[in-house]
């Protein structure tokens, strides 16, 4: 079973995004499972708010990472649609 104990710190900031994917995981289990007090439940809520915008800042930062350096190397790499590998013959 999880606990809101499970993060020790729960207005830290998460030390990696799987971190944070993975205390999220253990939030909505515990609040599915509809045990927690009102209080309790509004506590989680309210880190599972923080831990998802963390976690959107941090897929928001490697995207735009990915197209610098695919805007770096244009003349080496070029992003190309995806191609069901089919032929039309």
């Amino acid at each position: 079973m999880s606990t809101a104990n499970e993060s020790a710190n729960p207005d830290a900031e998460p030390k990696s995004f799987e971190a944070a994917l993975e205390r999220l995981e253990a939030i909505v289990e515990e609040l599915e499972e509809g045990e927690p007090s009102l209080e309790k439940a509004v506590l989680l809520y309210e880190e599972g708010v923080k831990l998802f915008r963390y976690s959107r800042e941090q897929l928001n930062a490697a995207q735009k990472k990915v197209e610098e350096l695919a805007g770096e190397s244009e003349e080496t790499l070029s992003l190309q649609p995806f191609e069901d590998g089919e032929d039309d013959e």
